[in-house]
């Protein structure tokens, strides 16, 4: 677990713990595109799915969403906090490893599969889906890099 950083006290709107107020406006930034990204392209049952195929814990994916919503890192959340980056972090490398090299022969899209019985929609979502997951992969990991950046 990375060192935790002292920080004071800063009366504002929301009344929370910073280190300073250009670190928290980029911090704030940095959350509110990571939970766009996560919320938006990651939490949805084609890669939930995936990730359990691989053993990926549920407990981490919780440790995501309580870190997404997060408004303000209060001194008490802190912990909250670096788990859902530690849980980001070991999410790509699960997914860079694991589910990439074979991604659309995971989604079931590849050529050797041709099932009748699947609604046209998912395949077609599935396949938006194949197509957008590595450059969402990588804006990913570059914002949580980003994120651990401004909270140093």
């Amino acid at each position: 677990m990375p060192n935790i950083i002292v920080m004071y006290y800063q009366q504002t709107l929301t009344d929370s713990f910073m280190t300073s107020p250009a670190q928290a406006d980029i911090s704030s930034r940095i959350i509110d595109e990571l939970r766009d990204l996560y919320f938006g392209q990651f939490d949805n049952y084609f890669f939930v799915s995936l990730l359990e195929q691989n053993a990926f814990d549920q407990s981490r994916l919780r440790s995501i969403q309580n870190m997404l919503e997060i408004q303000s890192v209060y001194s008490t959340e802190t912990v909250v906090f670096y788990e859902g980056i530690d849980a980001l972090e070991e999410m790509i490398l699960t997914s860079k490893r694991y589910l990439l090299p074979t991604l659309r022969d995971k989604l079931k899209i590849s050529g050797f599969y041709k099932n009748s019985s699947e609604s046209r929609e998912d395949v077609v979502m599935r396949n938006l889906f194949s197509y957008t997951f590595p450059y969402n992969l990588q804006r990913l990991e570059e914002l949580v890099t980003e994120l651990k950046k401004a909270v140093q």
